[in-house]
């Protein structure tokens, strides 16, 4: 671990007791490693020494630590005069530096074999007489580690640059009790950060103080763990209360080393002064980077964690890389070249060998032979050879394949069928490296929820006290009877479940949501006449009480006759555009939804131009930002809680200056009050209109603060708004005409439906998951409308909605009903519910709990059992229509055990070890004895096209395993549903098994229901608890068998359990190619595990789809991904790797024939030149072109055809057959070219124009130029996708042959071998030309005749090893029958 020190202090280097390094909590030393613990001064902390430990200097650092416990200053240490270390919250995600560029890039790359061969044999054409000039060998190295360093580099710098941005954003801290602005990059660990809301925390945070007066801060943690759902932090309990100029007086904050936990966090706090009192710090009261502050005006916190060791950064390097498995099927070839290479140099040398003991004595002309022969003399032939032949090697074959790979995946990211619409969302390619991969998949492991299905909650059915009821929007129907039951009609049992609902739960209405629905609810004073005028203003709006009271003066209006459609009021636009003029009255901000208080019934307010604020965070009034306005002063001494201002300036009544939109205001007030009643009143303005200063944005985003003259109001798009009318609101309400009542009365009901709705979505709920939220909203539908909380005291509307027309209206004024929430006892997943305790209005005190039915059943009272069998009975039918479950129960608390939960609950709060195991115990005391009251049923309903997604892949020969951790029940509904377990298919269930001896006789009897029903499809299905027995007891069997399952669904799966059961898959024999599909946190590790991670960017954030390979929007776009780009990226890898390996054995297949003709002298046929051209400009281009476009068949074609997928599965087009088809072409086109021109030299070399002899260097431009030709028209003849820019390519690269070698040849360098104008010689030689011709016909005519062959008689390519597939074949059949 590093703390920060700086150099003045001439830092210090900790030594333990025990050792002389720093130890981890388990007992073992920090990993000395920049990239998990940056050790250097960049990033050092500054902690209090304790006398126990020794000092020893090392200059940079500054530690002081007991028992691996970190000890920071609050405000930072008081340094004086001197200056404050920097850099210390500096992010680092790059690979390299300036120094380390060059030796680490270097490194990285020789460790692919073909750069190290190359390498080698560079060094050694250095250090022997070579036969070739080792620039040869050299420059296309150079050429290939330059490409690619070029890359890795500008990737880095793209890193670099983002890191940057990041590091030099602005931060507001607060030193020695003065505001200051600073970069992120110089958060120091003590700082007093302040994070406005929706800002991102630029470290992680111990919250000291909250705008809420509550004391609680409300963030998301969707860079973190992938969830988008809110999440409520706290001010430490007892906290003392300073002034900001004292805040860093505080004390010392204790705690643990930064640990890759993001739910854990462990500290104290030891408050300075005479008390000396201890404050226990939790997860709850931290903040960590990533994070985002929500419904938050602004929160102060004290750095802990800075840097590269905040918790979002150690776990940033979980990911592991990837290889694609044709990456093993290139080694293998590059083995066997290798294998191949050494046999041919061996071979060559013992011939030479032969010809100089045998041969060259008997050819006088050659003078006498050596007599001796040395060691180096051996060295020298054999490593000539080895030189010669090192192009088999094919050095550009990685670089082709990386530049390949990239394009395709800027081609998957520019395809509109995987880009998204509605949340302007394309694919995303974070792997490239795994193109091809997508063509291999065999089994592809899938999340249910927000993957299969939408993560859309809708509430749809309860069980209540043993009955079933619908639920119908603002109604519920009894399942037996069919009876329609509103809030009104509600028996005892109905109205505490639904109580219930609205009161255990963790759900926020956002911050200014409640203002923005007085807003939406504001109304004229009844039959007062609308003032329309000419005038821009907001149209007339209703709450839910309006609806209720217009329901009851519409029933007696009824027979009014007034000329009005019925359709004019119930289809007009919710904004009031339909209208041709807008309307402006007097009215109230006051919804008699949210206000209950009689003093409030009749009063007409102005929203305040400015919000007040705490008086307890008052900051200098000179830099309080306020908006003027036209006739309003604003006594500046109440805007500051009677404080007086700092510069004596702020005097009642002075108006300040307008502030430009484009200006951050440098200060804020920190604590806004929620309360109604502290808002302070203004006078009326003119027209009704007076606008303030409102905050739109957070500081960094465009347009954070405007001002909007008066008059110019746009309404907000949220408030519910109807066209303004000319007639009363009665004569709107009932508008009276001559069709049937019945039409009447469901306009009415489809309206007030739908404003209900509307002013449901205007409260904005911020839930910490869908299904929360969607229980409360069905409560609001029904009459029970949660409003939110006020020092944890709930309020809930009681609103009955009159959905009959011709029912008296009862009810004046909506009842509310407050609960004191005491404690929450949240939710885990090893807990699977979440408790509340509440004190009523009675002084009574409940608990109410809510969770999975396994769960909460135990934990009911032995007087609930017949209730307990009815409603796990109504469960079992809500989870077979594939609903989501929860049990609801609750029950009274005594006095005397709420004292004793107290207790205990302080004592496990305090307790430094063990917190999380005591807090748990303390609860499970608690939740016990409890009544049930009954279960809900929410749907989440299916993404799009999925069945077909599914199908297709089941087609494609793809095996879906659905990892879930919900129900059987509901699973299997769902997977019905999806089609991911066909219809007639037979399904084997492997529920509560407990040992080894109940799973194997499960599996041997799903293994015979495999084997003897032949043709029959057959479904796994197994819960967690069977499984964990699965993988710790049979995990073999259990692989061996499930896998010869055509669907497998696991349920009530942990995300452990999740990545174990692909690990599993991954070990067998068969080698199959895994994905994983998930979109949230949870399915990380599955993601990770698999071959190819596949993430949607769903709702529950966007973790997933960072660390996955790939990212998309939708489900459905899987089908495209696969069976499109899969297939033809593994299409294009294939032929490209091929490819290569074919034309270097042409190109050195010509080499080797030409030593039988030189008494294997290690001569070179080719220039050097050539050599070193060929992989680089001559070949190059067309294969690269072509392995980004080619299509064996339309995207059409593919999507209509899944069976098509099937083709390119375990890598098919790189198996031996293959490969060996195109050695024996490339061995067929070395003989052809070589002999050919051989002939035509041995014959007559008379074929120059001029009429003389060709020299030797003809010879040898002659045999490049037509292998040139000729592995270029091969390319051409196995592309099945022809566009002019592919034809293009080729052309360009046989001119670039031909231009660079007359370049080359009529310059006289004399460089390597003498072709000075032999190529142009070449070029004005008829014979040459029609030489050209005759060879690239004869080489290319059994190609086309087998391409055609295969066309025109649909002949599939030949198998070289066709016994072989037909004894594995055989064996199957054999086994699958007999045994």
């Amino acid at each position: 671990m590093n703390f920060f020190g700086h150099e003045q202090l001439s830092g210090f280097r900790r030594i333990d007791r025990i050792g002389s390094y720093p130890q981890t909590p388990s007992g073992g030393v920090w990993p000395i490693d920049r990239e998990t613990y940056n050790w250097n001064h960049h990033h050092h902390y500054h902690y209090h020494l304790k006398e126990t430990f020794q000092w020893h200097r090392r200059k940079g650092s500054r530690v002081s630590t007991i028992n691996d416990w970190l000890q920071i200053q609050i405000g930072g240490p008081d340094l004086g005069k001197k200056k404050k270390p920097s850099n210390q919250n500096r992010i680092k995600s790059t690979k390299y530096t300036l120094i380390t560029f060059l030796p680490q890039n270097l490194l990285e790359q020789f460790r692919r074999i073909a750069n190290f061969y190359f390498l080698v044999m560079t060094i050694i054409s250095l250090l022997i007489d070579s036969p070739v000039s080792p620039m040869t060998s050299l420059l296309p190295l150079v050429f290939v580690i330059a490409v690619t360093a070029a890359k890795q580099g500008y990737e880095d710098i793209l890193r670099f640059r983002t890191d940057n941005v990041v590091n030099a954003s602005p931060v507001t801290i607060i030193r020695d009790g003065v505001e200051a602005i600073i970069k992120s990059q110089d958060v120091a660990p003590g700082d007093l950060v302040v994070v406005e809301k929706d800002c991102d925390v630029p470290c992680d945070l111990v919250l000291l103080r909250t705008t809420d007066p509550h004391g609680k801060c409300f963030i998301t943690t969707a860079n973190l763990d992938g969830e988008s759902n809110l999440k409520t932090l706290m001010v430490p309990r007892e906290l003392p209360t300073v002034d900001l100029q004292d805040m860093h007086k505080l004390g010392m904050i204790e705690c643990e080393n930064p640990t890759t936990d993001l739910y854990s966090f462990n500290g104290k706090i030891e408050l300075k002064g005479g008390e000396g009192r201890v404050l226990p710090l939790s997860a709850e009261n931290v903040l960590l980077r990533g994070s985002r502050v929500k419904n938050t005006e602004c929160v102060i916190g004290c750095a802990v964690y800075t840097g590269m060791i905040t918790k979002l950064q150690l776990n940033s390097r979980l990911t592991r890389n990837k290889n694609s498995s044709s990456e093993t099927y290139i080694n293998r070839f590059l083995i066997v070249i290798l294998v191949t290479l050494i046999a041919i140099v061996t071979l060559l040398y013992f011939l030479k060998r032969y010809n100089e003991l045998f041969v060259i004595p008997k050819l006088t002309y050659l003078g006498d032979a050596t007599d001796s022969y040395s060691v180096k003399q051996f060295l020298q032939d054999y490593l000539s050879f080895l030189i010669l032949f090192n192009y088999l090697i094919p050095i550009s074959l990685y670089v082709t394949i990386e530049l390949q790979r990239v394009i395709g995946g800027f081609f998957m990211e520019w395809d509109m069928e995987l880009y998204e619409n509605d949340t302007d969302q394309q694919c995303v390619v974070n792997t490239s490296n795994l193109n091809e991969e997508l063509g291999q998949i065999n089994i592809l492991f899938s999340d249910k929820t927000g993957t299969l299905t939408k993560n859309e909650m809708n509430f749809q059915q309860c069980s209540i006290a043993g009955r079933k009821f619908h639920f119908k929007k603002t109604r519920l129907e009894e399942e037996e009877t069919h009876a329609l039951l509103d809030i009104n009609k509600f028996n005892v049992d109905q109205r505490v479940f639904f109580q219930a609902l609205t009161i255990c739960h963790t759900v926020q209405v956002a911050a200014g949501s409640l203002e923005e629905a007085d807003a939406s609810s504001s109304t004229t004073t009844k039959k007062e006449p609308a003032v329309t005028a000419n005038k821009s203003g907001p149209p007339e709006m209703y709450s839910i009480s309006d609806i209720t009271e217009e329901s009851h003066n519409s029933s007696q209006q009824s027979e009014l006759n007034v000329s009005h459609n019925i359709e004019n009021s119930v289809s007009a636009h919710p904004n009031g555009a339909a209208a041709a003029t807008t309307t402006t009255s007097s009215s109230s901000d006051v919804n008699p939804l949210l206000v209950s208080d009689d003093s409030y019934s009749g009063e007409r307010r102005k929203r305040p131009q400015v919000v007040k604020r705490s008086p307890n965070f008052a900051r200098p009034a000179n830099r309080v930002h306020i908006a003027p306005t036209s006739d309003t002063q604003i006594n500046q001494t109440e805007l500051n809680g009677g404080g007086s201002s700092s510069n004596g300036n702020g005097a009642a009544g002075v108006q300040q200056p307008i502030h430009s939109p484009s200006l951050r205001p440098i200060s804020l007030q920190f604590q806004r009050s929620t309360s109604e009643r502290d808002l302070p009143h203004f006078g009326e303005a003119q027209n009704g209109a007076a606008l303030g200063h409102r905050r739109a944005h957070s500081y960094g985003a465009p347009n954070a603060y405007f001002s909007n003259p008066i008059g110019s109001i746009t309404p907000s798009t949220s408030a519910i708004f109807r066209s303004p009318s000319t007639h009363s609101r009665e004569s709107y309400a009932a508008p009276t005409f001559t069709r049937q009542p019945t039409i009447l009365v469901r306009a009415e009901s489809q309206r007030r439906k739908n404003e209900i709705r509307d002013f449901i979505f205007t409260l904005d709920y911020q839930a910490s998951s869908p299904d929360e939220k969607a229980l409360v909203e069905a409560c609001a539908n029904l009459g029970l409308v949660y409003t939110g909380d006020d020092d944890e005291i709930l309020s809930v509307r009681i609103v009955p909605p009159h959905m009959d027309y011709k029912r008296p209206f009862t009810i004046g004024k909506p009842k509310e009903e407050k609960f004191h929430r005491l404690h929450v006892l949240e939710f885990t997943s090893d807990r699977k519910r979440m408790s509340v305790i509440v004190r009523d209005a009675e002084g009574k005190k409940w608990i109410y709990t809510k969770g999975a039915e396994s769960y909460v059943f135990p934990l009911c009272a032995n007087s609930s059992a017949d209730l307990v069998t009815k409603t796990d009975h109504h469960i079992s039918d809500f989870a077979r229509l594939g609903l989501r479950t929860l049990a609801i129960a609750r029950r009274m608390i005594g006095e005397e055990e709420y004292r004793d939960f107290l207790q205990e609950l302080a004592q496990a709060n305090s307790s430094l070890e063990n917190r999380k195991q005591l807090s748990e115990e303390c609860y499970s005391k608690i939740e016990s004895n409890l009544d049930l009251l009954g279960a809900t049923a929410v749907e989440d309903a299916l993404q799009d096209d999925v069945a077909d997604t599914l199908v297709s892949l089941q087609a494609a020969g793809i095996k879906i395993w659905v990892l879930t951790g919900d129900k059987v029940e509901t699973a299997l509904n769902i997977a019905l549903a999806c089609g991911h377990i066909p219809p007639d298919a037979k399904k084997y269930f492997i529920i509560e098994c407990k040992n080894r001896e109940d799973m194997l006789l499960h599996l041997n009897a799903l293994d015979r229901e495999v084997i003897f029903g032949i043709g029959q499809e057959c479904a796994l299905l197994i819960d967690g608890k069977s499984l964990a027995v699965a993988l710790s007891e049979v995990a073999k069997e259990f692989r061996d068998v499930a896998v010869k399952c055509t669907a497998v669904l696991c349920c009530r799966l942990s995300p452990l359990q999740k990545s174990e059961v692909v690990a599993l898959i991954k070990t067998s024999n068969e080698n199959y190619n895994t994905a994983s599909i998930g979109d949230g946190a949870n399915d990380v590790s599955m993601i990770q595990e698999a071959h190819v991670g596949i993430g949607i960017m769903g709702r529950e954030g966007r973790q997933a789809a960072r660390c996955a390979d790939f990212a998309f929007a939708k489900f459905c776009m899987l089908k495209r991904l696969l069976l499109v780009h899969g297939h033809y990226h593994s299409v294009r890898l294939s032929l490209l790797v091929l490819y290569f390996f074919y034309k270097n054995i042409v190109f050195m297949g010509i080499m080797f024939l030409f030593q039988f003709h030189t008494l294997f002298s290690s001569s070179s046929v080719y220039d050097s030149l050539f050599l070193t051209l060929y992989n680089v400009i001559y070949t190059s281009l067309p294969i690269l072109f072509i392995a980004i476009t080619e299509k064996p068949y339309t995207e059409e074609k593919l999507m209509r055809t899944p069976q098509l997928y099937k083709k390119n599965t375990d890598n098919k087009q790189l198996h031996w057959p293959y490969f060996l088809m195109w050695v024996l072409f490339a061995m067929y086109h070395a003989v052809i070219i070589f002999y050919f021109a051989f002939c035509m030299f041995s014959f007559n070399n008379v074929i120059l124009s001029v009429g003389q002899t060709a020299a030797f260097s003809c010879f040898g431009t002659l045999l490049i130029w037509g292998v040139v030709i000729v592995v270029n028209l091969k390319l051409w003849l196995e592309s099945m996708y022809l566009s002019y820019w592919y034809i293009f390519t080729l052309v360009i690269s046989i001119l670039g042959f031909m231009v660079t070698t007359v370049i080359y040849n009529v310059i006289n360098l004399d460089y390597d071998t003498d072709i000075y104008w032999a190529y142009n010689n070449l070029l004005a030689s008829l014979p040459v030309w029609l030489w050209v011709l005759l060879v690239s016909v004869a080489c290319l005519v059994p190609d086309f005749t087998i391409r055609m062959l295969q066309r025109g008689l649909n002949i599939k390519h030949f198998s070289i090893f066709p016994g072989k597939q037909r004894k594995l074949k055989l064996r199957e059949k054999f086994e699958s029958t007999y045994l």
